[in-house]
């Protein structure tokens, strides 16, 4: 389908000369890390949504249009001479072990350097890590569009006897010294924090309720 970009990305496309020229964003987004990874594909720092997009190199294959209802996927190979990026999966795998699986986002923009001023991207993909993997040049990703076929529903199931929410996440609210919790309304009373826990033990047996 026909891309949509912005007056001046036009008007800059269509000069026989001009001292603008296109750039390739990646915001990696991954939960257990403070702040997104924002790097721009150039040999400078660029400021774009107030932020700065760091100037790191990176690789992208074409992406293409699916066929037969097949979802797309993409390798966006990141450069790790430096295990920057390994730090940062790292990071991430001992947050998943902790919290549980959570999906780590990855946006591809493209911009044009004479329309900085504006927060809307000339291109905008957005995709899941599906598969990361490193060597000593690179950080691949997988990348692929979600699924919605693999997404829960109803995305919320009241239980009995188990907990819903993430361990120590903001609806648990545990900030205690243990590390470990089976889920358990006993589990949590041991934890002196009964009072958050995630099931409904008052609710009857059998029959499937939607809320």
């Amino acid at each position: 389908m026909p891309l949509t970009l912005s007056s001046i990305a036009i008007e800059e496309k269509n000069r026989l000369a001009t001292d603008s020229v296109w750039l390739v964003a990646l915001e990696i987004v991954l939960p257990g890390v403070a702040d997104p990874v924002r790097i721009v594909g150039t040999n400078e720092d660029v400021t774009w949504r107030g932020e700065t997009w760091t100037a790191f190199p990176f690789e992208i294959e074409e992406i293409a249009d699916a066929a037969k209802s097949e979802s797309p996927r993409v390798d966006v190979r990141v450069g790790n001479v430096s295990r920057v990026m390994e730090a940062y999966l790292a990071a991430y795998d001992a947050w998943t072990k902790q919290y549980g699986y959570a999906p780590v986002e990855v946006l591809i923009y493209v911009l044009n350097s004479a329309n900085l001023a504006s927060p809307t991207p000339e291109v905008e993909h957005v995709f899941e890590l599906k598969q990361p993997r490193t060597d000593s040049r690179w950080a691949t990703f997988t990348l692929g569009a979600s699924n919605p076929f693999n997404r829960r529903f109803p995305q919320h199931r009241i239980l009995r006897s188990s907990c819903r929410y993430a361990f120590k996440g903001t609806l648990c609210g545990y900030a205690g010294a243990e590390t470990a919790c089976n889920k358990t309304l006993t589990r949590c009373r041991e934890l002196g924090n009964s009072e958050r826990f995630g099931g409904a033990p008052g609710v009857g047996y059998g029959g499937l309720v939607l809320v």
